[in-house]
């Protein structure tokens, strides 16, 4: 009975030890910057199409044709290093966009940046939440693979050159951290002079 409490009060001890080691022990920042080349309406290098028409009604506070409650789009838009169309290309963001209000100009967002070159190349950052048309968007990076694996922060957003009616440029500022893997944290970590092996 003593032993299964000592081995309790020694769990209890570790969990409290790792709540107050500060995240920056365990985790590694992230942050970086990319520009989306969005080619909007049905010209031959358009990005972003119609998936679903919405069953209405008509969301006057977004213009037509895409201002159906329940109009849902998916893209598939070039990622570039600069905001220049000529910019070399770094990768690509794909996802789906829903006008989400009946009267407001809100869409929920769900997308992933996929990095094809450099370190980074097959590594994705997924992100979500909503564009309500503010100059700079916010959205939680929710996720991430390769490089990015379990990732966690925000991306800030905003529209930074307009090319023409139906290509813009959006910047993403990407500001996260990822986990440190477990035999680096053991390294770094902190030892506890309340366990001790025997």
């Amino acid at each position: 009975m003593a032993s299964s409490a000592a081995t309790l009060l020694l769990m209890l001890l570790a969990a409290a030890m790792a709540l107050t080691t500060p995240v920056s022990a365990w985790r590694r920042p992230v942050q970086g910057r990319v520009y989306v080349q969005e080619y909007l309406g049905n010209g031959p290098e358009t990005t972003e199409k119609v998936l679903v028409r919405g069953p209405g009604p008509v969301n006057p506070s977004l213009h037509p044709p895409n201002n159906l409650y329940g109009d849902t789009l998916v893209m598939d838009d070039p990622v570039t290093e600069f905001p220049d169309n000529t910019s070399a290309p770094v990768g690509r963001v794909y996802g789906t966009y829903t006008v989400s209000s009946m009267s407001r100009p809100v869409h929920v967002v769900s997308f992933t940046l996929l990095l094809t070159t450099g370190r980074y190349n097959g590594s994705t950052i997924v992100m979500g939440g909503i564009d309500d048309m503010s100059a700079v968007l916010e959205h939680a990076v929710i996720g991430g693979t390769g490089a990015f694996r379990g990732a966690q922060g925000h991306v800030l957003g905003k529209v930074v050159k307009a090319y023409s009616s139906t290509h813009v440029v959006m910047e993403l500022d990407v500001y996260a951290s990822v986990p440190v893997p477990w035999s680096q944290a053991e390294e770094e970590a902190p030892t506890s002079p309340l366990i001790i092996d025997h």
